[in-house]
Formats: C-alpha cells, structure tokens, sequence
C-alpha cells in the first residue's frame, strides 16, 4: 500500500511541477503577443500618419485626414485600436489639446493608443478633456 500511495503521490506532484511550467511558458507567449500587437499598431500608426502627412511638416489636420476616410489603410488602423470610422472628428478633436488645428505624431501616437478599446474609452477620454478646458477656465 505504501508503494502506491507514494507513486501516486509522485505522479501528483509531477502533474503539478509540470502545470506551473506550462503556465510559465503561456503567460510568457501570451505577454509576448500582446507586445507584438502593440509594435505593429505603433508600426501601423506610424505609417498611416506619413502617408496623412502630404506636405510633410509633421503635423496633420482634420482635412488631411478627412479626404483618406474611405481609405483602407485608415479604416484598418481605425479597427484596430476599436474606433469607429465615423468618430474621426471628434477623435481628431480630442488629440488636438491646444486646439491649434494640427496634430503631432507623439500626439496622434499616444492618443490612438490610449484609445484602444471600446467606445466607451473615447467618451471617457472626451469628458476628461472637457473637465481639463473646464478647470482652466
């Protein structure tokens, strides 16, 4: 009796040494896609605003990116980080702090990558804005 309960013993312990390795090299591919994902939206960002960027001064206007709405390249980037097609200009909006107009590519960047997810995420970010505007009235 005590043969197998110590084999079974050994086969539990086993099990479970071999489970906590399995589970150490999922997190670590799964950590590893997410930060695949998030260089090639940074990639993808990049691109899409050189190609927005017609006069190449580094900023770029709501008109710029208005005339490549229906563009592919802008409906993918859009899709990717959850953002509608249709909230380009209360995006660009939102991304245009000092409401000069223009966005920057640090500007464009950071604020497309805050805004991945939902809908929600950018009504959240529209009302922090406006609360921002509010307090330094």
């Amino acid at each position: 009796w005590m043969g197998l309960l110590f084999a079974l013993y050994m086969a539990f312990a086993i099990i479970a040494v071999m489970n906590v390795i399995a589970g150490t090299f999922v997190q670590y591919a799964m950590e590893r896609a997410q930060h695949l994902n998030e260089v090639r939206k940074v990639s993808q960002a990049g691109r899409l605003f050189r190609a927005l960027d017609r006069n190449k001064q580094g900023v770029i206007t709501f008109e710029e990116l208005e005339t490549h709405l229906e563009a592919d390249a802008v409906k993918d980037f859009f899709r990717s980080i959850d953002v509608d097609v249709s909230e380009a200009k209360c995006l660009f909006d939102m991304l245009d702090s000092d409401n000069s107009g223009k966005i920057d590519f640090n500007d464009f960047l950071g604020g497309c990558m805050r805004l991945q997810g939902p809908a929600k995420a950018i009504d959240l970010v529209l009302v922090m804005r406006e609360l921002k505007e509010s307090m330094l009235s």
